[in-house]
Formats: structure tokens, sequence, C-alpha cells
């Protein structure tokens, strides 16, 4: 298999592990939702409040719907590569009127114009190039606009085999990777959450049950397809949460909140 095939094959697999999950996921999103707070809170007082705004890796539209509730977004747009996610958190979030974009952010994105915001929960870490997709991010920024995301960091699932997780980068990365970029860091910290199962196969489904089976490895086997080996009865996220903003000049900015 070529790198070319390779890729493909890990973006399919992930299509199909959320699209399996499209009707069980906002059950089993407990510490989506958990995790998404720490971002959203951030922007309760936040004035002003963005008006145009991109949710990068949306799902179902559980969070996004929070997310709406918090500020006064006049345009928003809901982007997924599950087309099946894309339609349900379209369908949740029509009151708002939202744009639909199905595509890949590791691939060309069919975004038109520029955000006040572009938020992510929990999505960017199946990117197959973190660096790229944080750049894409910079260019389609106002200036003075904000990207807020959060993901797994290296730590996380630490009761799982190596072979059972996909890598994760270290928190020190993404913050020189966004420095780099150009982005100011306006808030960065790193959040730990314990999620507790009755037995091992109650958190091997849960993992399924919210789209994370997949793993890309190079043997390209699903944890839900190793039912023979130990799965601890309790999981651990070691979560980095980012709130960052396109560079300026103007340093009165950086002090927004």
């Amino acid at each position: 298999m070529n790198m070319l095939q390779e890729k493909n094959s890990h973006y399919l697999g992930i299509q199909k592990s959320f699209e399996k999950a499209l009707h069980t996921y906002d059950d089993e999103a407990i510490i989506q939702l958990q995790i998404s707070k720490f971002l959203i809170d951030y922007f309760a007082h936040l004035k002003p409040s963005p008006k145009k705004v991109l949710d990068l890796g949306c799902g179902t539209g559980l969070v996004t719907d929070h997310l709406c509730k918090t500020l006064s977004i006049s345009s928003l747009h809901l982007n997924d590569f599950a087309q099946g996610s894309l339609t349900k958190a379209c369908h949740r979030l029509k009151e708002v009127q939202p744009e639909g974009m199905f595509f890949n952010f590791d691939e060309e994105w069919l975004c038109r114009g520029l955000y006040d915001l572009i938020f992510s929960n929990m999505a960017l870490q199946w990117s197959l190039d973190l660096p790229v997709v944080l750049k894409k991010c910079h260019s389609h920024l106002k200036q003075n606009a904000i990207l807020a995301f959060s993901l797994p960091i290296t730590g996380s699932f630490f009761e799982l085999s190596p072979h059972q997780i996909i890598p994760f980068h270290t928190f020190d990365r993404i913050c020189q990777i966004l420095s780099n970029i150009g982005f100011y860091i306006l808030k960065s910290d790193q959040i730990l959450l314990n999620q507790e199962f009755r037995t091992h196969l109650h958190a091997l489904k849960s993992i399924k049950r919210c789209g994370a089976s997949y793993v890309h490895q190079n043997c390209k086997l699903k944890m839900i397809e190793r039912t023979k080996l130990f799965l601890p009865s309790m999981l651990t996220y070691k979560i980095g949460i980012f709130i960052v903003i396109k560079s300026s000049k103007d340093e009165s900015f950086y002090n927004r909140n």
C-alpha cells in the first residue's frame, strides 16, 4: 500500500467509525461535553461576540448547540467529513440556518470568506498533519480573530497499549506549532478527566458508540476487534485546551476577556 492509499484508508476508517456511531454518539459524549465547557465558558463575557463562526469537525452538533446558546452568531458554518453527522448537526441547529460544509480538514477547505472564530472540540487529533491544519485555520481567520480548540494530548488513555490508540502530540509541541504559525496564545491548559465503566466490556462499547474506535496503525485494526486484549474499566483523558488569536500589532486585542 502506497502513502496515498494509506492516507485514504485512514480517512475512510474514521468516516466509517463515526457513521456507525451516528445514533449513539449523543448519549455517549459525556467527556466531550465536559471538555467543551472549558472552551465555551471563555466566550460567555467576550466582547464583541464573534459573529461569523466555523465549527471544524462539528460531529452531530451537540456541542455546537451549546456554543450557539453562548454566542450571538449571525453566520454559522458547520464542517464534518462524516456526512450523516453533518446532516444531523444541520438539522439540530436549523433555527440558526447553518451552512453545512462536507470536507476533510486535512485536504482542501470549501470555506468562503474569513471567520471571527474557528472552533473545534475533540476533532483535530484525527488529522495526519496538525501543523498544516492549524496553518489553514490561521489563513481563514480575520485579523484579531480567535481559534479555540481542544484535543487529547500525550498521556491520554495510558491504560491502553500503544497499538490501541492513535499517536497524540505533546502539549508543548502544540504550543510551539501555534507560536511558529503566528498565533498569540490567550489561554492554554491541560485538563485531566477520568471516565469509569462498570466493566471492561462497557468501556470497549463506549469507545465504539462515540465513534472513536478507529486506530491508525500499520495493522489497521480497530479497538473493538481487539476483544482478547486487556481493556481497563477506567479511561484517562489528558486534554489540551487552546484559545489563540491571529496576531495583531495592537496589544489591546490580547486582553479582550
